[in-house]
């Protein structure tokens, strides 16, 4: 049989580091474990951007980092299917601040406080299994009439760094064990009325 791997060819312009693809620059980083998984926020945006709340105006999706730099999502971005093809886009948005293909811009220095205080949102609903609510959907009920900021964790283990348990108004559990981040993006996407 013959295996079949990423070409480096494909691979050219890709400066956005991936835990598989660039484990040799990643062995020896602090927190090397949590770091190189943008098929995290991959994931998350597919689902996001595909959902019926996106397409009907009323859910719009950001991305922060752990070095405080705010993805904020286009309503009309899609993006790309093939990993590879959004890692292109991740590196193009990352090396130049924005990009054209659906209107997504990076800014840095923005702590998540920041970003919360930007969106004054009505209500910050945490997602942890450390929460004390168990029903996402009487946490969402009112997301349609109120401003809520949803906040799901995007790393491949441990808890929450920032200071979102300070910063959350809720904090709901959907069960004691850590969840994918499609399983809870999900979840959130079901719950809302």
């Amino acid at each position: 049989p013959r295996v079949c791997s990423v070409g480096d060819e494909q691979l050219r312009g890709i400066i956005v580091l991936d835990s598989y693809i660039h484990r040799h620059i990643l062995e020896g980083l602090e927190g090397a474990s949590r770091r190189g998984r943008p098929d995290i926020a991959h994931s998350f945006l597919l689902l996001a951007q595909g959902s019926r709340p996106r397409q009907e105006g009323w859910l719009k999706a950001y991305v922060h980092t752990r070095a405080d730099e705010v993805i904020a999502v286009g309503q009309d971005h899609q993006p790309e299917q093939n990993y590879v093809a959004f890692l292109k886009d991740m590196s193009e948005l990352v090396s130049g601040g924005s990009l054209a293909k659906g209107g997504m811009a990076i800014r840095e220095g923005v702590s998540l406080e920041d970003l919360l205080e930007e969106l004054s949102p009505d209500q910050v609903v945490a997602l942890s299994p450390h929460g004390r609510c168990k029903d996402l959907r009487r946490a969402l009920i009112h997301a349609k009439e109120r401003h809520l900021a949803v906040l799901i964790g995007g790393f491949p283990e441990g808890d929450f760094r920032s200071p979102v348990y300070d910063l959350a108004d809720v904090v709901v559990s959907l069960g004691d064990e850590l969840l994918t981040v499609p399983d809870v993006t999900a979840q959130v996407l079901d719950s809302l009325p």
